[in-house]
């Protein structure tokens, strides 16, 4: 059986052979600056504190691989199949999510400031405590992105996208949700008695089954007749 790149100039090298199924690497800590791992089967991997930055991975396939504490800042991760992965305390501010997968992912207090993730799934994925604030010059944009039974607990996400997000049976206490787009998202059967809603746009907000905060706590937002 073939043995896989162990080092940074041995992955270069298979990928510039065309060399694409790249399984169970162990490159923890490599400088994969602007590197193209588009397309790259990379299941079972280890990056541990890798830096990625500005590099693509473009529908590359990374279930169950482990990017704890990896930097991706500026990354194209459209597409990316990420299902039961880990990140925790990574760094993914400013990449590019459009379609990516992360299902079942570990991501407590990731960094996903200024992220670009419309169309995105994180279906029973763990963002305790993550980071979606926008960036400095970029919206986060969670449009349409499926959070269906997600925990986001204490998670940030003031000011992001969220309109049309499917949020139903995800958990949100402690979360952040200040001024927030939740037009037409589906907060259904959500606990929101411990969230924070003040300023958020809530028109056309699927509400059914939802527990919602007292009054006070979204007197400054413009809500549907539902949550008045």
């Amino acid at each position: 059986m073939a043995i896989g790149p162990s080092n940074l100039e041995q992955l270069r090298a298979a990928l510039a052979s065309g060399e694409r199924e790249l399984r169970n690497l162990h490159l923890g800590e490599i400088d994969g600056l602007d590197l193209d791992l588009s397309d790259c089967n990379l299941q079972g991997s280890c990056f541990k504190e890798a830096r990625f930055g500005h590099a693509r991975l473009t529908r590359a396939q990374v279930q169950g691989c482990c990017f704890q504490q990896a930097l991706l800042w500026g990354a194209d991760l459209s597409e990316l199949q990420a299902q039961d992965s880990y990140w925790h305390e990574a760094d993914l501010s400013a990449s590019r999510l459009q379609l990516a997968c992360f299902d079942g992912a570990l991501l407590h207090r990731t960094c996903l400031r200024g992220v670009v993730a419309a169309g995105s799934r994180w279906r029973q994925a763990r963002l305790v405590e993550a980071d979606f604030r926008s960036g400095l010059d970029q919206l986060t944009d969670l449009g349409a992105a499926d959070f269906n039974a997600a925990d986001l607990s204490f998670a940030l996400l003031e000011g992001a996208n969220l309109h049309g997000a499917l949020l139903q049976g995800s958990c949100l206490y402690g979360a952040n949700l200040r001024c927030c787009d939740l037009r037409q998202a589906d907060l259904r059967g959500c606990d929101l008695r411990d969230t924070q809603l003040q300023g958020a746009l809530l028109e056309g907000a699927l509400l059914e089954g939802a527990l919602l905060p007292p009054a006070s706590a979204t007197a400054d937002s413009t809500t549907n007749p539902d949550l008045s």
